[in-house]
């Protein structure tokens, strides 16, 4: 599965609104159980700060990838978000987060998950990638520009 495909510009909020950590999650879980309505927003926003309190999911550079398991959804959903303004995350470097890739898998799928971040990680290390990513301004520029990079 391509990243483009895991992200298709539904799923992808181009202005998040939240401004802080616990707002954003808050945000990401009423968006996914608003179109997944089988996951419940309360069990899903628990599972991610449970797996928050482990080690933050802000990794630097103004990317985000919380993530976390909820059983019976089948295969892994993502949703992107992008903040100009930028989230107050805790992040590893300490830095807001412009960018977050929320992952949801299925527990019965954990490799999946990994390999979906593999992927994402493979875009980030690119030194175009992000720049060109906040530069996009709508969720089909935003699909476009994952597509563009996943390829090159």
């Amino acid at each position: 599965m391509f990243i483009s495909e895991l992200f298709p510009s539904e799923w992808i909020v181009p202005n998040l609104k939240s401004r802080t950590k616990e707002g954003l999650f808050k945000e990401l879980c009423s968006y996914v159980s608003a179109r997944k309505p089988e996951v419940s927003k309360e069990t899903l926003l628990e599972n991610l700060w449970e797996r928050e309190r482990q080690m933050t999911t802000g990794i630097a550079l103004g990317v985000a990838l919380p993530h976390t398991y909820v059983s019976g959804i089948g295969s892994t959903l993502g949703l992107l978000g992008l903040s100009k303004r930028g989230i107050e995350y805790n992040s590893l470097d300490g830095k807001p987060v412009h960018a977050v890739f929320f992952l949801l898998s299925d527990l019965d799928e954990p490799d999946e998950h990994v390999h979906v971040l593999k992927r994402i990680a493979m875009l980030l290390i690119n030194p175009d990638f992000f720049p060109t990513l906040m530069k996009a301004h709508t969720s089909n520029d935003i699909s476009g520009t994952l597509r563009l990079f996943e390829h090159s």
